[in-house]
């Protein structure tokens, strides 16, 4: 069982789920000297034959077949060993002055991203990158229905250092009774910039960007990235919309392929320029009601995993970068994606 407590120091809350703990580590038995071995293509539970081996279908893009069998295009599946469960309480306990705690309520669910298990996102076709967005925005509208979810949180972890637990690509939704403190406090400071000038901070980020030019990795008729002025890790790259749009859910069905298009040429950039580094996204976006506001700009983050986090870092709160932007997307941009 699952549940959150209340730290009182941050006012932020902390999911504990012990059941987490049991995951495979994307790891079957060793078989070489120097360390255990993935799952072999065909092998894991994410591999088409292998339906059996998870939970029910949640929803899929399938060309062909029955629910829980080959022909899928994309799957989702609740996870094995989810830090949030639909099924807990969402009500609020107190213990004391200061400890407050809830159950475990929220969902989580995996995101088999195509039927490959060895092909990255980077070198999937654009219409394969497309059904992974669409699924994923699918899934985001469907579990807002529910009221006791406030955020949704898309993200993927390629990569052992990005703390992936399964070599087969997939990403993973977390929906949460409560908006984690990161998250209000990016919407708090957009909130008060619009509130002073009447304009949406991403947006005009974004346009400072457009005209400085030099963070610009790619872009098309819709989307830039860009590595962002005060980056807090080396090669941190965002995908924003040039139009202004608060909500990933609320995005139009039609944008799916532009924003499809710049996510693989980015990915791309980083598999061929920085090696294939592991790396964790993110889709940032806005809250529960927030959808129709004009505060925030929903976005992608893409941090590669180049850098360790050390003791600075964790006693102040600050991060030190040891490559400017600048030099950084100056380096992607040169990076031959066709």
């Amino acid at each position: 069982m699952s549940l959150l407590r209340f730290d009182a120091t941050t006012s932020d809350w902390v999911i504990f789920a012990p059941e987490r703990a049991r995951r495979p580590h994307a790891r079957a038995p060793a078989a070489v000297e120097g360390g255990p071995a993935p799952f072999a293509p065909g092998s894991c539970p994410f591999c088409p034959g292998n339906e059996h081996l998870t939970g029910p279908e949640i929803y899929a893009l399938r060309g062909t077949g029955a629910s829980n069998a080959p022909g899928w295009q994309t799957r989702v599946i609740a996870n094995k060993f989810p830090a949030l469960r639909i099924e807990e309480d969402h009500r609020r306990y107190e213990e004391g002055t200061l400890f407050r705690f809830m159950g475990g309520c929220g969902a989580h669910e995996v995101i088999v991203e195509s039927p490959d298990h060895d092909r990255l996102l980077a070198h999937q076709s654009v219409e394969q990158v497309e059904a992974v967005l669409r699924t994923l925005q699918a899934r985001f509208n469907d579990l807002l229905r529910d009221a006791r979810f406030q955020t949704i949180i898309l993200f993927q972890n390629p990569g052992e250092t990005a703390g992936t637990s399964l070599h087969h690509p997939h990403w993973q939704l977390i929906a949460t009774p409560v908006v984690p403190r990161l998250l209000r406090l990016k919407h708090a400071v957009a909130t008060d910039y619009f509130d002073q000038t009447g304009n949406c901070l991403y947006c005009v980020l974004l346009a400072d960007e457009l005209a400085f030019g030099e963070r610009i990795v790619a872009q098309n008729d819709h989307f830039a990235a860009v590595m962002p002025y005060a980056a807090h890790a080396p090669f941190e790259t965002w995908i924003l919309p040039k139009e202004h749009q608060s909500s990933f859910g609320w995005m139009p069905s039609e944008r799916l392929r532009p924003l499809a298009g710049i996510l693989k040429t980015v990915l791309l950039k980083f598999d061929l320029g920085l090696d294939n580094p592991d790396f964790n996204l993110t889709i940032n976006t806005v809250p529960r009601g927030d959808e129709d506001k004009k505060y925030f700009l929903w976005h992608i983050e893409i941090v590669p995993r180049l850098t360790r986090t050390a003791g600075f870092e964790l006693g102040s709160g600050m991060t030190i970068n040891t490559v400017l932007p600048e030099d950084a997307a100056r380096s992607l941009r040169e990076v031959e994606t066709t």
